[in-house]
């Protein structure tokens, strides 16, 4: 009888573990992962039944929300349970959603899309590839643009003096930082433009540094702002 307990409890606990996921303020809820570009609304909800979601919003322009909604199902195109739930979530009737997670053997934790459990592994949906945001940036973003040559100039505190990169509006700003970090000796940094944070799969031109000097200054924090 003892055992039996014993195993019903942990059985509980582990429901229990899985169901606090779906708590924004816990940290290993998967929005946390996006939270430099996405901001979410505490007390405030989009989409009805099993998309309801937090609201939130984004620093991002529509382009390039658009872009890491693609990138996120892309990374997850060889997986046939990632393909079904986007195809669920794709679903305008809620039932027709629920036909294809239900013959799936998904299982909806507190009946949330967000949140899923498929023999003993866990789906955590980001609700930015859910719900629009309530908010997008309107700054530009270019997606055509003429390859030219930048002096990206970097300030730090970690550097005697300025560290000057010769490259191209073609660079994208991970190849980048990966230059800052390895001179300045860190092992992460954010990259911002006139308060804009520089997403790493973009490039320089997407955000019409076209011509000139980009100044990059490095903050103590791992924070780098620049300027033109």
């Amino acid at each position: 009888m003892g055992v039996c307990s014993n195993k019903s409890q942990d059985m509980i606990s582990k429901e229990e573990l899985i169901i606090q996921l779906l708590d924004i303020n816990n940290p290993g809820n998967v929005n946390h992962r996006y939270a430099n570009i996405f901001t979410l609304i505490p007390n405030k909800y989009i989409g009805t039944g099993i998309k309801q979601t937090n609201q939130y919003s984004t620093n991002l322009s529509r382009i390039e929300w658009d872009l890491i909604q693609n990138q996120f199902w892309n990374s997850h195109k060889d997986s046939s349970e990632w393909q079904l739930i986007r195809k669920a979530l794709s679903q305008e009737d809620e039932s027709l959603a629920l036909q294809i997670l239900n013959q799936a053997n998904f299982k909806l934790i507190r009946n949330s899309i967000q949140l899923l459990v498929k023999d003993k592994q866990i789906y955590q949906v980001p609700i930015f590839v859910i719900n629009e945001p309530t908010f997008c940036s309107n700054q530009n973003f270019e997606l055509n643009f003429e390859t030219s040559i930048l002096k990206v100039r970097v300030r730090s505190s970690k550097l005697p003096q300025d560290y000057e990169i010769s490259t191209q509006n073609t660079s994208t700003i991970q190849e980048i930082k990966q230059i800052i970090l390895k001179v300045a000796n860190e092992k992460t940094c954010r990259l911002f433009l006139n308060g804009r944070e520089l997403i790493d799969q973009n490039q320089l031109g997407n955000y019409s540094i076209s011509s000139g000097t980009v100044l990059f200054k490095l903050l103590q924090y791992q924070v780098i702002q620049a300027f033109l």
